[in-house]
């Protein structure tokens, strides 16, 4: 028997025999400390208050297990935890009014800390719910994206075929085929990817409504089965990527030898137009083309853009007639001339890699740097900064 559950008895007992006069031997103390009907009432209220927040603590422990949760909610609900031991401690050991007022007190506390507790589990799992959901939405897009690219490719190796020159043929023939078996892997990523995700809904949905240990079991193993599916499209989309990359080299280097006379233009006898920046105008931004963002005091182009640029390429390709201009832009640290210059160096990095490793033509392109004069977002955060650090493609 618990031990608010004896006193409860013995408390009880002692009611009933004060009327017959019987406290000398269970209760020492004097005739003013006797128990009112309102005290029991008190003690039996505290008691089972102290009982369901213990429940509810234990529960909260368990949430922090089953989801992961960081290392910040973890310790408020680990508070909350010690509050409702210290308070159910406190309604134990209770002996006069006085203490269980005070064990109440800790009971409200120990209450109050569990609603914190559920909010910073409740936000957790939301945020375990949306980055899981962004995890999945960005694999299937990046597998569209790779089945898109690999098309392009096909569709752009196949023109090469009608038009290479009879000692060109096999070669442009061989990359034709190449992009071909790309494309089927990169389509079959985005099979799987599609297929995993759903499974992972599936599963996901099935422990969440378990309601016995061989239920939340059985969904537990299919979660970690569509999870290992998910794994698998995660490597073969990678593996696709880099093929696609590779393929998209050679095409390049292809493009360029399949030219007029076979001369192609190198990065040593180009010459790009540097602008001086039209302080009074704002730029035609163009909205279907990607930014490209930097890292502080960096102009090299972050791996993670090289796809966005081949984006644009593509709809360089289809639009002909419009002619770019390539802004360089900074943050605000740093002096004026540093960051101009900086701006410049961005501006030349994207534009050398939009020439020389996707074969655009030169003659579209011009660049610019406004420095840190025109900033995409006011403020001095780490946000604001990352979002200045950027080159824009617009219409010039």
């Amino acid at each position: 028997m618990k031990v608010w559950k004896q006193k409860l008895a013995t408390a009880v007992l002692a009611g009933m025999l004060l009327g017959a006069g019987c406290t000398e031997e269970l209760d020492p103390r004097p005739p003013s400390a006797e128990l009112t009907e309102e005290e029991l009432l008190e003690i039996q209220e505290n008691a089972a208050a102290a009982e369901e927040i213990a429940k509810k603590a234990d529960a909260a422990a368990e949430r922090v297990r089953s989801i992961g949760a960081d290392e910040a909610t973890a310790e408020i609900v680990q508070r909350a935890q010690e509050k409702a031991e210290a308070a159910e401690a406190k309604v134990n050991s209770a002996t006069n009014r006085a203490e269980r007022q005070e064990a109440k007190r800790s009971l409200t506390a120990a209450e109050d800390a569990i609603k914190q507790a559920e909010e910073a589990l409740a936000k957790a799992e939301q945020e375990a719910v949306v980055d899981q959901e962004e995890l999945k939405r960005s694999l299937t897009e990046d597998a569209q994206a790779a089945v898109e690219e690999a098309r392009a490719l096909a569709e752009e190796t196949q023109i090469m075929v009608e038009q290479a020159p009879a000692d060109r043929m096999a070669e442009t023939e061989r990359l034709q085929e190449q992009s071909e078996i790309i494309a089927d892997k990169a389509e079959e990523a985005r099979r799987r990817a599609a297929i995993a995700e759903a499974r992972l809904r599936k599963a996901e949905e099935r422990l969440k409504n378990a309601q016995t240990p061989e239920e939340r079991a059985a969904a537990e193993r299919e979660l970690a089965a569509a999870q290992l599916e998910y794994d698998r499209a995660k490597e073969l989309l990678a593996e696709a990527e880099e093929e696609i990359n590779q393929l998209e080299e050679q095409v390049v280097s292809m493009r360029g030898n399949l030219q007029p006379g076979g001369d192609k233009a190198t990065p040593e006898t180009r010459r790009y137009e540097l602008l001086p920046a039209p302080a009074e105008t704002e730029s035609d931004r163009i909205q279907d083309l990607n930014v490209v963002y930097f890292d502080f005091d960096q102009s090299s182009i972050r791996s993670e853009f090289e796809t966005q640029l081949r984006d644009n390429f593509r709809w360089l390709q289809q639009n002909p007639g419009i002619k770019i201009q390539l802004e360089g832009h900074c943050d605000e640290r740093g002096t004026n001339e540093y960051n101009l210059a900086l701006g410049e160096r961005r501006a030349r990095a994207v534009l050398s890699y939009m020439i020389d490793r996707l074969g655009a033509d030169p003659n579209r392109f011009t660049i610019v740097s406004f420095g840190e004069e025109r900033p995409a977002q006011m403020g001095k955060s780490e946000e604001s900064w990352g979002l200045n650090r950027r080159v824009e493609f617009t219409r010039l």
